[in-house]
């Protein structure tokens, strides 16, 4: 057993769907007699490539399924990577290259090439996971990138909101001598008058 899994069994499955011997199984995988005997007594842990070419010999894959019994593929070999060519970190969810962080637009960095992809860190990836955003299967690939930018030019440009109302800082026109305390009475702005009882006026001016 390895860690819960039967490879013995799976061994000796192979050898009695192939009529193989110990002594036949190990000339096939260019390993001892001796070691097929430690494998199958299990006091050595089975390599997962030997084992893969162990059940091709008896016309065997290995399989990796899900809960509910389906298929799990591996990741997919051919996802973006960055400029280095490594790996995005697996756990996390990758974004366009066109699709830049609001903090990358306001801070860029010219003294680098064009990113492959983004990511977001965990926090991020899981708020948007909780507010209704989907979460891939697996990273982008140039495939599903560009099946991805297809799709976004048949739907369009994204609508964009209206603007909202312009505001304008009003124009002061506080005399000089307003600035020594507050406005004098003659000041046509009065934004920092005193009114009668005490109290000053509502600023209009910056």
């Amino acid at each position: 057993m390895n860690g819960g899994f039967d490879v013995v069994g799976l061994l000796l499955r192979v050898r009695r769907r192939a009529d193989l011997s110990q002594r036949d199984l190990a000339a096939e995988l260019g390993v001892s007699a001796a070691t097929i005997a430690k494998w199958e007594s299990g006091l050595r842990p089975v390599p997962i490539d030997v084992l893969v070419s162990a059940l091709r010999l008896a016309d065997l894959t290995l399989q990796v399924v899900s809960p509910d019994g389906s298929a799990v593929a591996p990741f997919p070999k051919n996802t973006l990577r960055d400029n280095a060519f490594r790996r995005f970190p697996a756990h996390l969810d990758l974004d366009p290259p066109e699709d830049v962080p609001a903090l990358r637009r306001v801070f860029p960095r010219y003294d680098r090439p064009p990113a492959q992809a983004w990511y977001a860190l965990r926090e991020e990836r899981d708020r948007r996971r909780t507010t209704g955003g989907v979460s891939p299967e697996d990273h982008l690939t140039e495939d599903s990138l560009a099946a991805l930018r297809a799709q976004r030019r048949r739907d369009g440009p994204p609508p964009r909101r209206a603007p909202g109302p312009v505001w304008e800082m009003p124009e002061c026109t506080c005399l000089d001598e307003c600035f020594e305390t507050v406005c004098v009475p003659e000041c046509p702005c009065r934004c920092e008058a005193i009114d009668g009882d005490g109290a000053g006026s509502t600023s209009l001016c910056p």
